[in-house]
């Protein structure tokens, strides 16, 4: 998910990587006592066992990724990633279609990159941090990387600030992968070629972050129904294939010369989903069709 621009659109946080601070008392008083108890466990989660997440994620999620999707999954633009090695730090901007999109991202990142394995995906709280089977999902599902939490009640916007700066504190810290989607929530239209208005949040964040990379990704094809994806994998690959492509890093160094506030923070939204536009329209060319079958709730 993606960070909404909260406060007054500036970075107020920590931005050195080894300086990743705890939320304030006032931004944790505005949890719900079940949101504290996520959040404690998966920030301890990332902060002491992210090796053992990592190899998780590897065995585990990659096993069932590839049962899913392996046989189907086409990726082009592996190229325009070789600039980069485990130490980048880079920003992923997404297409955001399916419920396991950066699932499929990650297994790619994880087996056909150099990238780091330390992948981070802020994540709406709902179901993951407020309902008491949340943490128990999200550490089956992605080792506890869907972090940190993004608040939706209102009441609890304060918490969002917090949110933005702890992606800037772990994105700042060498090794870093951080995965965004810039349009802020999925797209159900039946159209997978048109796309939401961005937010500025990842603006906010990339801005945050001097030396970070954003790099622009186009996937398609993957479900929400993980049993119908595992058939469609070994039944029918070819009709029904995923297809992933990574675009040109996307410049942003005139951006960069300016003030870090809400009106250049959209403009490097903006500026982000404009490369998956255009991925988009290359996908559009290369497949001749649209896939809108592949927006099945």
């Amino acid at each position: 998910m993606h960070p909404e621009p909260y406060g007054n659109g500036q970075n107020r946080g920590p931005a050195r990587g080894d300086d990743v601070a705890r939320p304030t008392k006032e931004q944790l008083e505005v949890l719900s006592p079940m949101e504290r108890i996520a959040f404690d466990v998966a920030d301890v989660s990332l902060r002491r066992f992210t090796p053992l997440a990592v190899a998780y994620n590897l065995v585990v999620m990659g096993g069932l990724i590839w049962s899913c999707g392996g046989r189907r999954l086409k990726v082009h633009g592996l190229e325009n990633l070789k600039g980069l090695d485990k130490e980048s730090s880079i920003l992923l901007v997404a297409n955001h279609r399916s419920f396991f999109d950066f699932f499929v991202i990650s297994s790619v990142v994880y087996y056909r990159t150099q990238l780091s394995k330390k992948i981070l995906f802020p994540t709406r709280s709902t179901f993951f941090y407020d309902n008491p089977i949340g943490p128990a999902v999200n550490l089956a599902m992605s080792g506890m990387r869907m972090f940190p939490p993004v608040m939706r009640d209102k009441k609890k916007l304060p918490f969002n600030n917090y949110t933005v700066d702890r992606c800037v504190a772990e994105l700042a810290r060498p090794g870093t992968v951080l995965g965004m989607h810039p349009e802020g929530t999925r797209n159900k239209g039946p159209d997978p070629y048109a796309f939401l208005p961005a937010h500025p949040g990842v603006g906010r964040i990339a801005l945050g972050v001097p030396h970070c990379r954003i790099v622009p990704v186009f996937v398609l094809g993957m479900g929400n129904n993980l049993a119908k994806e595992f058939v469609d994998n070994w039944s029918r690959p070819q009709e029904t294939r995923i297809d992933l492509l990574f675009g040109p890093e996307v410049d942003i160094s005139d951006l960069r010369k300016q003030t870090n506030r809400a009106a250049t923070q959209k403009r490097v939204a903006d500026r982000s989903l404009a490369a998956i536009k255009k991925l988009a329209h290359q996908h559009r060319e290369l497949v001749g069709h649209p896939r809108s079958e592949a927006t099945a709730p």
